[in-house]
Formats: C-alpha cells, sequence, structure tokens
C-alpha cells in the first residue's frame, strides 16, 4: 500500500551535510581520501538502540461489518435481512477472519513477549458494549491465544473473558464529545469558518442531486448524513453488490471529500489541540499514565486489550481495583477511524470504533484525512534502551507502528518532532498540548468558568466545615478507648 493510501507521515532519511566539505574548502581537507579518513576519525553518532519489551497499547478497528443504515432508495433495502442476516451494523464472516489473523500476527509479533497461552494476570481485554467491537475482540483473541482457536477439541478449548459496561455508563472508551459544552462550542467554531463554509457551498448542487437519489435530506444538514450513504455504498459494493447507476466513482470520490472535511473539523485545526484534549487525547493521555502506574508498583499485566468505545479515565478506576486483586491493566478496542509483562505494563491491545482511532491520530499530529480499513493497527512500544540511562523519564523508550494492510509489514511511525524511539520524557513533552490537563477533562464552555466558580465557593465552604466536625468527633472518640477499638477494630 502506498504512502499516499496510508495517510500517515513518514519518517525520511536525513540527508549527510555537505558542510564539511564547504569549511574544508579546496586542498588537503578538501580531498574525498582525506574527507573520508576524518570521518572515521569521528566518534559515532549516540543513537537509540532499542532494548526489551516492557508494554504494549495496541487500537484496532473492528472487522469487516454489515452497512449502518439504508436509505429510503436503497435498491437492495428489500433483501437486508438476507443479505445482512445478523442485522445492520454486524460483524460479518469476513470481519471474523480479519480479526483471526490480526490476532495471528499479534502472536507471531509478541510470541517471545507474552505467554504461550492465555494468563489473566497477563492480558485483560475490555470493549465497548457494542456486538461488532464484543465479537471483534473474542476473534482476535481466537487468533492470539491457541486454547480459544476454532477447530480446537472441545475438552482443549478456552473462552476469554471480554469486559464491558453499558454504553450510557461507560466512562472509559466513549468520549464526552457530545456531552461537552467546550467540543461543541470547538466544533461550531470549525464548521463556521470561511474554508469549510466555502467547501460545503460548493457541494450544494451535489448535495441535492443526492437528496433526489437517496431520498434523503441532505442540504443544509451535518455531513455526517452525507457519509452515512458513503458507508452503504461502500459495504454494498466491497461484498459484490451492484450500486444504483447515480454511484458513480466520481461520486464516492465526492463523498469521501465530504466526509474528509467533517472529520477534520472534530480532530484537526483551529484549536486541534484543544480538541484532543477533549478526545483522543484522553485514550493518549491513559496509555501513557497506565505505562507510568504498571512500571511504578510493578504490576504483572502485559497486555490489555480494548474492543471499541472512545473514553478512557475508566482506566484509573480499574486500575485501583485492579491493584488490590490480581494487580492487571487495561486497554480499548478501535474500529475504523479516518485519517482494543514483566510487570504489569506489557501489552495494552486496544480495538475502538471509527471515531476512536481517527481522534487518537488526530492527537499524535498523525492524521491526514484517509479512513484506515478494517482491522488496522496502531501500536505503541515502550522499550528498555540500550542508550544513556539518565533520560528524565528514566531509560524508555516508545516507538509506534501502523499496520493497514496484512500482505505488508507494519510500518513505523514517528512522532512529528521526535524520531523514533522516541525517548519517553521527550514523548510526554509533545504530547502533553494534546492531552487533557491533570485536574481533568476541560469540558465547561469558554463563558462558563467565571459563574461555575462563584456556586463553587459555598461548597468548598461548606466541606472545609464538614471535615472539621468529623475531625472533632474522631477526637473525641481518642479519649474512649473501648470506642476507639470499636472503631478500628480488633487492636
Amino acid at each position: 500500500m502506498g504512502n499516499e493510501q496510508v495517510g500517515l507521515r513518514f519518517r525520511q532519511p536525513a540527508k549527510l551535510s555537505t558542510g564539511l566539505c564547504e569549511m574544508a574548502g579546496p586542498g588537503l581537507w578538501g580531498h574525498p581520501v582525506a574527507l573520508l579518513l576524518l570521518l572515521l576519525l569521528l566518534p559515532p553518532p549516540q543513537a537509540l538502540t532499542e532494548g526489551p519489551l516492557v508494554f504494549v497499547a495496541v487500537v484496532f478497528r473492528h472487522g469487516d461489518r454489515a452497512p449502518l443504515a439504508s436509505y429510503p432508495t436503497d435498491p437492495h433495502k428489500a433483501a437486508i435481512s438476507t443479505l445482512w442476516p445478523r442485522g445492520l451494523g454486524q460483524l460479518t464472516g469476513e470481519g471474523v477472519r480479519q480479526q483471526l489473523e490480526l490476532g495471528r500476527f499479534l502472536r507471531s509479533r509478541y510470541k517471545a513477549f507474552l505467554s504461550p497461552e492465555y494468563r489473566r494476570e497477563e492480558v485483560y481485554v475490555r470493549s465497548t458494549d457494542f456486538d461488532r467491537t464484543l465479537e471483534s475482540a473474542q476473534a482476535n483473541l481466537a487468533g492470539l491465544f491457541p486454547e480459544a482457536a476454532p477447530g480446537r477439541p472441545e475438552a482443549a478449548w478456552r473462552p476469554i473473558p471480554v469486559h464491558t459496561v453499558p454504553v450510557a455508563e461507560d466512562k472509559l472508551l466513549r468520549f464526552p464529545t457530545r456531552s461537552c459544552p467546550r467540543y461543541r462550542e470547538l466544533l461550531r467554531e470549525s464548521t463556521q469558518a470561511a474554508e469549510y463554509q466555502t467547501a460545503v457551498a460548493g457541494w450544494t448542487d451535489f448535495l441535492s442531486n443526492l437528496e433526489n437519489f437517496t431520498g434523503l435530506s441532505l442540504v443544509g444538514e451535518p455531513l455526517r448524513k452525507a457519509w452515512k450513504v458513503l458507508d452503504t455504498l461502500i459495504c454494498q459494493q466491497a461484498h459484490g453488490l451492484p450500486l444504483p447507476p447515480w454511484a458513480s466513482p466520481d461520486v464516492l470520490r465526492t463523498l469521501a471529500q465530504i466526509s474528509a472535511l467533517d472529520i477534520g473539523a472534530h480532530v484537526g485545526p483551529p484549536r486541534a489541540a484543544e480538541k484532543a484534549q477533549l478526545s483522543g487525547g484522553i485514550l493518549l493521555d491513559a496509555i501513557l499514565a497506565n505505562f507510568s502506574r504498571v512500571q511504578r508498583l510493578g504490576l504483572p499485566l502485559k497486555m490489555v486489550m480494548y474492543s471499541a468505545g472512545k473514553q478512557v479515565w475508566g482506566d484509573w478506576f480499574y486500575l485501583r481495583s485492579l491493584e488490590d486483586t490480581w494487580k492487571a491493566a487495561e486497554c480499548t478496542n478501535v474500529q475504523f477511524g479516518r485519517g482494543g509483562c514483566r510487570s504489569l505494563s506489557q501489552a495494552w491491545v486496544c480495538l475502538q470504533h471509527d471515531s476512536t482511532l481517527l481522534a487518537l491520530q488526530g492527537a499524535l499530529g498523525l492524521y491526514d484525512g484517509h479512513t484506515p480499513p478494517y482491522a488496522t493497527c496502531l501500536g505503541f512500544e515502550f522499550r528498555k534502551r540500550l542508550g544513556d540511562p539518565e533520560e528524565e523519564a528514566g531509560n524508555i523508550t516508545v516507538s509506534l507502528f501502523y499496520r493497514n494492510d496484512s500482505a505488508t509489514r507494519p510500518l513505523p511511525l514517528s512522532l512529528p518532532g521526535c524520531p523514533a524511539p522516541c525517548p519517553l520524557g521527550h514523548f510526554h513533552q509533545l504530547t502533553a498540548p494534546a492531552r487533557p490537563p491533570a485536574h481533568g477533562i476541560p469540558c465547561h464552555s469558554a463563558q462558563e468558568p467565571a459563574a461555575r466558580a462563584a456556586t463553587m465557593v459555598p461548597l468548598l465552604v461548606g466541606a472545609v466545615a464538614l471535615l472539621a466536625m468529623l475531625s472533632l468527633g474522631l477526637g473525641l472518640l481518642a479519649w474512649r478507648p473501648s470506642c476507639l477499638r470499636a472503631w478500628r477494630g480488633a487492636v
């Protein structure tokens, strides 16, 4: 797959400087042989050497699925139950096969890192509460661990648990974009920009004609409605269904451009870093925070798999409870984004919704409008490095890889401004503007802080008063040993 199709940035080899020749000028040091001798005498560059893996986080899109919806004039509408027997939006047989293949790839890549069979202290799997992401996680695990593989004898087959919570309660894998006033303000700023409005105006005639073809209302509506038409057509085409005559390659191309503009408004400029703090930066922050936490506590988890979802704040709640039980960590699952241990810090696999992977690419500065295919995988590999141990964040480096084609090797990626392998401290610094601040996700409206501060003062005063009363009560209990024993239990 070519670089244009991949849609991510690639680090080009640095060119050799000619400054040495220019400074040498004519004469002895200008001679090629003399220059070669000089280069041999120079000390070798201090390149960072990657060492053993200590943690892996992998975010991947679900496998092939049925269309999410139909449209009024869809010629295949009457045959939906036959064409998609498991329902719209559900994982297909091809999607299962893709995830099995991805799991086998992960087994091959990490065969020296993971135990041969599933161990609950090493691997934790978390999914959003959607059928296609739950099934994608299960199919991936069947490829990753031989005891869960299809065709095993009944006595030898072992299922592997996949954890989830109801969608409305999921604060880990679902970003708060819809319920976040500040994000809505930022999106409004993007969609009201002159460049955006000019592009939309240029598509008015196209969308008007598309309304006639599809029976949908598209002019003046959010652009995601046009994307849903594209999604239906692409899914049908991938499964060999004939498209209506109006769905020409030019129409599909224009729909893809409309979708790219809509996605760019969500993750791109203006204020791309602030948008990332409310979307993909949450997942990115959780990956880094969990790695730090498992390293600090020496926990045994090696791989966490997130299957679909958007938000990652729940990681902290999960890790706290895990410390008291078997001390593991977690991850996510990704769906179709655009452009899921030597300690509790080794492999973190994430399956996410398209918007999750898309937003994560935006937070990393790697999104350029190309949609990752099904079962695309974006990986973070944390390694001990064999270079300078006096790095601010320890002797750890971070490398990224991107696998969007099962027929080719994964593509190594570089965080803009930090060639791989990137020292962890530098990685933290470069991504800090895209990650939420320490005090939490800044979802309040830009007009809200002053009013909120005024209402918080009485609440703080009341809390201080309550703490004072509790302290007084505990002080009185201290004068009565029998009460103190009852408070503390056996002494």
